[in-house]
C-alpha cells in the first residue's frame, strides 16, 4: 500500500489509529510484480537515548521530559542504484527487548540482493516528510507556524528564513548497503533508529514575574530540517523556531524556561543565533527582548550538556493603575502545569 503524495501530516492519535486499524486490515506492503517466495522480517530498535543529553541530563527537574513515543514505522528499500523502490511496508508491532528499547517488526517480501533501506517514525504532528520516494532528497522539516504568528515576529525573523513550529523527533535508521542473501523461511534485518532532531534547555530569569501572563520565543538561525536517508542536516534553507515557555525557578531565582528542539545549528560558525522572548503580561501588555546566544552555543554547558542559561534578566514593571472611568483589558493567569510532552 503506498500512499498518494509526498508530503504527509498526522495530527493527534486519533487519526494515527485510523491508519494502525488500516495495517492490521490490509497487507500494508508494496512488492514488486515479480515476488519470490523470500520473506524477510524487519527488525527495528528505537533508542531512546538518541535525545541529546536531555534525558539524560535534565538541569531543571520541573520541565516534562521528552520523550519519544512512535506507533508505526514506514520501511522503504531502494535499488543499488537510482531512486527505484523495490518494496516498501509499514510496520506496527511493538514490543521491548531486554534493554528496555522499543522494537518494532513486520515482514515482507524481496528479492535477494543488494538495497539501500531507510525506516522512519510515520506519524509525527510538527515534523513532516518531503520527497520519501527520493533516496537523495527525501527530507524531514518542520511545520510553518500560522500566518497570524508569522506576522507578530515580522522583525524578528531574518528575510530569508521561514517561522516554524520547534519539530518533533523523528526516529530513523538507514542502511546505504543492505544486503538480502538467498535463504529459506525468514532472514532478519536489524537495525537501530535515532533521532535527527535535537533537544535544547532554555531559560532567563525574570524580576516580575508575578506580572507575567504568559510567553513564547523565537529562535532564528536553526538548521532547516535533515535528508534523512542520508543522515545530513540542511542548512540551506535555515528557520526560525518558534516555541512556548513557562514559569519556574532556579535556586528560588524566577525564570522562564523550557525545552525545545531543533533539526540542529548550522555548521557556518559565523551563523548569527538570536533568541527573542515575547512575555504577556497581566496587563495586556507585550514585551519582546532579543538577545544574541551565539556564543552561548559554544559554552561548555551548552556543549555537553544542552543547557542555553542566559546571565541576563528581564525585568518587568508593575502594571499602571488603570483609569476607573476606562477599559482595562486583561489576560487570564497563567497556572504551573505539568503535561506529558509526545514526540
Amino acid at each position: 500500500m503506498r500512499l498518494s503524495g509526498t508530503t504527509y501530516r498526522l495530527i493527534g492519535r486519533a487519526a494515527l489509529s485510523a491508519i494502525l486499524v488500516s495495517a492490521v486490515l490490509t497487507s500494508c506492503e508494496r512488492r514488486p510484480l515479480d515476488d519470490p517466495d523470500f520473506n524477510t522480517s524487519i527488525n527495528v530498535k528505537v533508542s531512546v537515548e538518541a535525545i541529546s543529553n536531555v534525558t539524560c541530563d535534565i538541569y531543571n527537574d520541573k520541565i516534562p521530559v521528552p520523550k519519544i513515543d512512535p506507533d508505526m514505522m514506514h520501511v522503504l528499500f531502494f535499488e543499488e542504484t537510482g531512486d527505484a523502490l523495490a518494496t516498501e511496508a509499514y510496520i506496527s508491532t511493538k514490543s521491548t527487548d531486554s534493554d528496555g528499547n522499543t522494537v518494532f517488526s513486520g515482514k515482507l517480501s524481496i528479492a535477494p540482493g543488494t538495497y539501500r533501506m531507510y525506516i522512519y517514525d510515520f506519524g509525527t504532528e510538527n515534523t513532516l516528510i518531503r520527497n520519501t520516494y527520493n533516496w537523495e532528497s527525501a527530507e524531514a522539516y518542520a511545520a510553518n507556524v500560522p500566518d497570524r504568528i508569522s506576522r507578530s515576529y515580522q522583525t524578528k525573523v531574518p528575510a530569508e528564513e521561514s517561522l516554524t513550529y520547534s519539530p518533533d523527533h523523528l526516529v530513523v535508521a538507514r542502511s546505504p548497503q543492505e544486503v538480502i542473501p538467498y535463504h529459506s523461511g525468514i532472514y532478519t534485518v536489524k537495525a537501530e533508529a535515532r533521532s535527527v532532531v535535537e533537544s535544547y534547555y532554555l531559560q532567563i530569569k525574570v524580576d516580575g514575574i508575578e506580572y507575567v501572563s504568559g510567553a513564547r520565543a523565537v529562535l532564528s538561525g536553526m538548521s532547516g530540517g535533515n535528508r534523512i536517508a542520508l543522515g545530513e542536516r540542511m542548512d540551506d534553507p535555515r528557520t526560525s523556531i518558534f516555541f512556548p515557555l513557562v514559569k519556574s525557578d532556579d535556586k528560588g531565582v524566577p525564570v522562564i524556561c523550557c525545552i525545545f528542539n531543533t533539526f540542529g545549528r548550522p555548521d557556518d560558525s559565523l551563523n548569527s543565533l538570536e533568541v527573542t522572548f515575547d512575555i504577556v503580561t497581566k496587563a495586556g501588555e507585550s514585551i519582546q527582548k532579543t538577545f544574541d546566544i551565539s556564543e552561548l552555543f559554544r559554552s561548555e554547558d551548552c556543549i555537553k550538556h544542552h543547557w542555553l542559561l542566559l546571565d541576563e534578566t528581564i525585568k518587568i514593571d508593575p502594571p499602571k493603575t488603570p483609569d476607573p472611568g476606562g477599559f482595562n483589558p486583561s489576560v487570564d493567569d497563567w497556572e504551573n502545569e505539568n503535561h506529558d510532552i509526545i514526540l
